[in-house]
């Protein structure tokens, strides 16, 4: 069996300098490397293919041979190709259209997902967004499997493989059915309601936050409910199981029951969420997530700021 030797992009672009220049010093001295370098990688490339490529002539240069003919064809269509390949990924890069799938954590799609996808359809109407929905391990796992390129969620979660850039902070606040005694206060602290039963909004991660607010405030909560649906939790609230706490805040108080809900701005030092969008560390982000992201901002700055003015 004949011996196979690789045969690299380097060789072939060595070979196809000599071809142009048929002059290894010349070719050398065009690539900016030893001609010892060229020589070797020709001797190199004719050994792997079998065949002479160029006919040596120590006073007149090189001479291809009919292999080498054969072979500068199909090196300069091989180069134009990969060229072609480059410039398509770069423009890829730089240009927003195509296509980009977003993962977003579930409670805050409803909420940003289809103001974002307007105003990206007029502002990049070649660009089509898909979205995949999930809690924080759900969003983070599409990313790191290469099922979504951005995933936008909140910070509760992440990783040295994970870059994250901060969109917003969502600060919570508290719902009480409109009957509540304190549903007409605009504000209240949650040791008020430490004798209330509480209905936990259980998503992972995120319940964990909910809890430790109450914690935070010395209280120990009585958890009568639980749903991992956000409109279920308010609807629950609504129809007088309890209070809960969240951070998004719908411009309507009526839950699906038709019901409504009073929201309560919290007195206590309480922590918010903040919405970061991620990406992998180890990938440069595309003119596509960047343009998602920077609209992201976008809505939760403009929502953030019709949040505070219903309190």
């Amino acid at each position: 069996m004949a011996q196979r030797f690789s045969i690299t992009l380097t060789q072939l672009s060595y070979f196809a300098e000599c071809a142009k220049t048929l002059n290894m010093t010349a070719a050398s001295q065009e690539l900016h490397v030893a001609q010892s370098a060229v020589s070797t990688a020709i001797s190199h490339l004719e050994r792997s293919l079998g065949a002479a490529l160029f006919i040596r002539q120590h006073s007149k240069g090189l001479i291809l041979t009919p292999a080498g003919e054969g072979l500068l064809r199909d090196t300069q269509r091989l180069f134009g190709q990969l060229n072609d390949t480059i410039d398509a990924v770069r423009a890829d890069q730089e240009e927003i259209r195509g296509s980009i799938t977003i993962a977003c954590f579930s409670t805050l799609t409803p909420f940003l997902l289809p103001e974002v996808i307007g105003r990206l359809e007029k502002r990049h109407p070649q660009l089509t967004v898909e979205c995949i929905e999930g809690d924080t391990e759900e969003t983070l796992a599409a990313l790191r499997g290469g099922r979504a390129e951005l995933a936008v969620h909140y910070d509760l979660a992440g990783g040295d493989d994970i870059a994250q850039e901060l969109i917003g902070e969502i600060r919570p606040h508290v719902i009480v059915p409109t009957s509540h005694p304190l549903a007409d206060r605009g504000s209240v602290a949650l040791a008020e309601l430490a004798d209330d039963p509480f209905v936990l909004l259980d998503l992972p991660d995120s319940n964990d936050y909910f809890l430790s607010l109450l914690r935070q405030a010395g209280i120990t909560p009585r958890l009568k409910h639980r749903s991992r649906s956000y409109e279920t939790v308010r609807s629950m609230v609504a129809t007088g199981l309890g209070y809960s706490i969240l951070n998004q805040q719908p411009r309507i108080a009526q839950t699906y029951t038709g019901a409504s809900i009073s929201a309560l701005e919290i007195t206590d030092r309480a922590r918010g969420l903040r919405v970061v969008a991620s990406s992998l560390a180890q990938v440069a982000r595309s003119a596509r997530a960047r343009a998602v992201a920077e609209i992201v901002r976008e809505v939760v700055t403009e929502q953030q700021a019709i949040a505070d003015s219903m309190h």
